[in-house]
């Protein structure tokens, strides 16, 4: 059987002229601002064709609205994936702030394949979008420098690398320098930290932060407690399977971290690259024996929900998503007003907290 549903009618500027009883004009002035000087209407029927408007379910064609010099309310919002697990609280929290902002956000999802980056840029041009905010990882593809030029009113979350960029940031360094300390006040002297790659700029910064740590407490720096994921293991991250819809980590990675820094260093903390490496981790020093946090303390870096139900619960890094959301919504308000920022406001750097459970 089919079933047929009819459209919903878009609301026009004649259909509300009508029920009002004035002309087209007189309902562009007062809901898109046409007309200037040329087009009078009262202060009680303005009311009026507003109050109308408003109960017929008017929505203003954005491209009108740009026509005529006015904002279209709506954020280009591009994300490696709306269900990215490394960054959905921080999507979530930017498409809130945009709200609270009075605006709306255009989501362009762009892993699902190469080019789908730049055909999103495009998109948010031909909608007519004020402003993007670009929260796609640095690592993949899609070209930045030409986001900046058809959209200069764009905000990034981390460093794009292109000069003059606005972008907002986690302290990296300090969330690791958080995570070490801990560690060191909870009695932890063979500290291990997991990293992917030596030469990421993201993972360079960890270092820094765990080494000034160590550094404070008179510890010394033992370059054999840390380990590096690349070049042995190229798939280092969860993973979603479509066809059993299950999330797997490669646990070679985790075996080997387990085999060259607990059982060779005689490691008593191990700082997890993420909470999907912690939350393996435990899973396998569990099976080899080892016991969370009796013989060793584990620290994660996110704070994702998983992160309480782990056993035991998981002591992590909150990389204040929420906070960043409100510096880059509010960078980028700034910006569309044409407010000119200096490089302190045009570079943010939001500060990580500890949230300690039971895993150390």
């Amino acid at each position: 059987m089919n079933v047929e549903f009819d459209r919903p009618k878009r609301v026009r500027l004649v259909d509300i002229a009508e029920k009002v009883g004035v002309s087209r004009r007189s309902v562009s002035a007062v809901l898109l601002g046409t007309g200037g000087s040329r087009v009078s209407v009262g202060e009680e029927k303005a009311k009026e064709i507003q109050r109308v408007a408003k109960s017929m379910g008017y929505q203003p064609n954005l491209a009108a609205r740009q026509l005529v010099g006015k904002r279209s309310h709506t954020f280009g919002l591009l994300v490696a994936s709306a269900g990215d697990p490394l960054r959905s609280f921080l999507i979530q929290h930017l498409d809130e702030e945009a709200a609270a902002h009075g605006n709306r956000t255009l989501i362009g999802n762009t892993v699902v394949a190469p080019d789908r980056f730049d055909k999103n840029v495009q998109l948010f041009t031909n909608s007519g979008v004020d402003g993007v905010l670009c929260a796609v990882h640095n690592w993949l593809p899609g070209d930045r420098l030409a986001l900046l030029t058809q959209h200069p009113c764009t905000v990034f979350y981390e460093d794009p690398g292109i000069r003059d960029a606005c972008f907002v940031s986690v302290d990296r360094a300090g969330a690791i320098h958080q995570a070490t300390r801990h560690l060191i006040e909870r009695g932890r002297q063979r500290i291990g930290l997991a990293l992917t790659a030596k030469s990421k700029r993201s993972q360079k910064d960890r270092l820094r932060g765990y080494k000034q740590a160590l550094s404070e407490s008179s510890l010394k720096y033992e370059p054999e407690l840390v380990f590096y994921a690349s070049p042995k293991h190229k798939d280092a991250y969860a993973r979603h399977d479509v066809d059993s819809l299950k999330w797997s980590f490669p646990e070679a990675v985790i075996d080997d971290l387990i085999q060259r820094i607990v059982i060779d260093q005689s490691a008593d903390a191990i700082i997890a690259q993420d909470d999907y490496w912690a939350a393996t981790l435990i899973k396998r020093l569990h099976r080899s024996g080892i016991r969370v946090p009796d013989d060793i303390s584990i620290v994660g870096y996110l704070n994702h929900y998983l992160t309480d139900f782990t056993a035991p619960a998981l002591t992590t890094i909150d990389l204040n998503h929420m906070a960043a959301a409100k510096e880059m919504v509010s960078m980028l308000e700034k910006m569309i007003s044409g407010d000119s920022l200096p490089l302190e406001q045009r570079q943010v750097l939001v500060q990580p907290k500890l949230i300690q459970r039971e895993s150390t």
